[in-house]
């Protein structure tokens, strides 16, 4: 069995919340989704219900607890493109809305393995035992300064280059996401949250929460919480899932 639940908050600082989230739980399959609109671009609500809709209901028409993980790699790359280019038509229909664009992280749960897709700098966390574990790359100009060795993580969440995405959904006609998989046991928690609500949290006051969220509607509740404070200076948004068997 897996728990979950998902919740998104307009941060205090902001007028509209560009972010998005859904997730499905299906024959024992789950798949969750979230997606950040660019800030500063034009209508990036809609940039990201589309992205996360689109992928969403494409993946839902197609997965089955048949296929294999290969073939569900592919069905994750096929849905981010659909995606992008779902948010590239929009665009064409909608002049007014040239140049917006999103980030967008999909994850899949069958099988006792989580399948991650990932083209932005939303996050994916895995708590197991008391640790946490970030599973996705920032693809933004912090995350790449990270991997190159010439700034620490600590240093990469002040950093300038977190505000400079280097990959989004609706700038080119085909992209290319990060896909990878886990093994998944329980007890457990799995975590997709966007930048503003992940850029809220050391990882030990991350730890204290999840040491007092005993269900994912609790955990989500204290994360909205959190993210309607007057340091949060973006939205926030997360989806959580508890593997219980």
């Amino acid at each position: 069995m897996i728990e979950v639940c998902g919740t998104s908050v307009c941060g205090p600082r902001r007028r509209n919340n560009e972010d998005s989230f859904d997730y499905r739980y299906e024959d024992g399959i789950l798949v969750m989704a979230v997606a950040d609109g660019l800030g500063g671009m034009p209508y990036g609500e809609i940039a990201s219900g589309i992205a996360v809709s689109s992928a969403m209901d494409f993946i839902m028409g197609s997965i089955d607890n048949d296929m294999s993980d290969e073939d569900l790699e592919f069905l994750l790359d096929r849905a981010f493109n659909k995606a992008n280019v779902d948010i590239l038509r929009n665009c064409v229909d909608e002049p007014d809305h040239i140049g917006m664009s999103s980030t967008l992280t999909v994850g899949v749960i069958r099988h006792g393995r989580l399948t991650l897709s990932h083209f932005g700098d939303c996050r994916c966390y895995i708590v197991r035992d008391g640790k946490i574990e970030q599973l996705t790359d920032d693809h933004n100009l912090a995350g790449y300064l990270v991997r190159s060795g010439e700034i620490t993580e600590e240093e990469s969440m002040s950093d300038p280059g977190r505000s400079s995405l280097l990959n989004c959904l609706g700038e080119n006609t085909f992209i290319r996401p990060d896909i990878n998989g886990y093994d998944v046991i329980s007890g457990d928690c799995v975590i997709l949250a966007t930048d503003g609500m992940y850029s809220l949290f050391e990882k030990d006051a991350f730890r204290d929460i999840l040491e007092h969220a005993d269900s994912p509607k609790t955990l989500c509740e204290l994360l909205e919480i959190r993210g309607t404070t007057d340091d949060s200076r973006d939205n926030s948004t997360v989806v959580a899932a508890y593997i219980t068997e």
